[in-house]
């Protein structure tokens, strides 16, 4: 039987340009006659978030992207995290405390923001016990949502569905199975420095899109053989070409900040759809009795990402930020030059609305691609991927 799924990768409110992407996929889905397209989904950060939104949603996938449509066509910094003074002030003074003490005394607090409204938001909006109910019925197979394991560095995929998925462990990547809750999706989500540490169980977790090389290998493993992967960050054209910003003069603690979050929180789908396509070509040349031997199998992948850089609307749209956000990151540098950190904390209708408008233009520009994909059960034209 042939599985398609779903790989919504991370990056804070750029979260909002995926429910767009669904919003066309919806619509396309609708005149193909399908109800719920995906069997397979597999989320980091706040794809895993949007993941939820729409696997809980009790009437299912159209429903559950109107759904989230409304959520982040809404968005309010303060339904995300506590930016009040005092609470920035409190968070500052443990960072000093702990620095001047020499780690003599321990304090909590090893964020810069409170994210109890996240946790509210997404407790309010998921209602987790509709996962196992679509399981058991046959609407989901799988759903993986991963996280980093702050205490063994390797990322962590926690697994709900059906019992013949197997479990699977690689250099730093595992999956263990578990019964999603808020809490998996809080730890997925904890952007380093910026959100708390989650934790599940006797360990904490941070953002699943650290260090994240191979997005689309959990949605594979689960039985995906056909894949819709939504990134969040605009496409280069060669691997190695990235925005540039005019060197004039030495880069900002902003500047920097910038550079390194975008490293970290890279969520390699790049890499993985480049190394998808070389592996498909590679099984081209091989005949089709040699190919039931390998390792391998083919995966039908269509990646869709931004046409537009997100950093450039955030800067257009940095004003929105809370008031002592924006008095942080003018600490750092200029609001421009925290362009790449404004991005992903910009949790505000004006920007996300543009987000949610550019991803729809984007899912419909893709929309032959996408009829394709979901409107025939075996092709494989040119995408393969390996057992990852």
């Amino acid at each position: 039987m042939s599985n398609l799924g779903l790989v919504l990768s991370g990056g804070g409110a750029r979260g909002a340009y995926q429910v767009g992407v669904l919003l066309a996929v919806s619509e396309i889905c609708k005149k193909l006659s399908i109800d719920n397209p995906f069997k397979v989904y597999a989320g980091v950060s706040a794809g895993a978030v949007n993941t939820c939104g729409l696997i809980s949603h009790p009437e299912g996938f159209h429903a559950g992207c109107k759904g989230l449509e409304k959520i982040w066509g809404n968005m309010k910094s303060q339904e995300v995290f506590i930016s009040d003074p005092l609470s920035l002030t409190r968070g500052a003074l443990h960072w000093l405390m702990d620095l001047s003490s020499g780690g003599l005394k321990r304090t909590p607090g090893k964020s810069l923001l409170n994210t109890e409204p996240l946790r509210e938001l997404i407790q309010k909006n998921c209602l987790f016990e509709n996962i196992q109910k679509k399981i058991d019925a046959g609407e989901i197979h799988g759903v993986g949502i991963s996280a980093l394991d702050f205490h063994s560095s390797s990322t962590v995929t926690f697994i709900q569905g059906n019992t013949e998925i197997e479990l699977w462990q690689r250099v730093r990547r595992q999956a263990v199975r578990s019964e999603i809750t808020v809490d998996h999706i809080m730890a997925s989500s904890a952007i380093p420095v910026l959100f708390p540490p989650t934790a599940v169980g006797s360990r904490y977790y941070g953002d699943g899109s650290i260090r994240n090389f191979s997005p689309c290998a959990p949605a594979i493993y689960m039985g995906a053989d056909r894949i819709l992967a939504i990134g969040v960050r605009r496409q280069q054209e060669v691997c190695y070409n990235s925005h540039e910003t005019a060197p004039a003069q030495e880069p900002s603690v902003a500047r920097v900040a910038s550079v390194l979050l975008h490293a970290i929180m890279s969520d390699g789908l790049e890499f993985d759809i480049e190394r998808i396509e070389r592996i498909n070509l590679a099984l081209t040349k091989i005949g089709a009795s040699d190919r039931k031997n390998l390792a391998v199998r083919p995966i039908d992948v269509l990646w869709i990402s931004p046409s537009q850089d997100f950093s450039k609307i955030a800067a257009d749209h940095a004003q929105k930020l809370p008031r002592m956000v924006r008095y942080l990151l003018r600490g750092l540098g200029n609001l421009d030059e925290s362009a790449e950190l404004s991005s992903f904390l910009l949790f505000e209708k004006n920007y996300t609305q543009t987000l949610l408008e550019i991803g729809y233009q984007d899912g419909m520009q893709a929309r032959s691609k996408l009829e394709r994909l979901l409107g025939t059960e075996n092709h494989i034209e040119s995408s393969a991927a390996p057992s990852l």
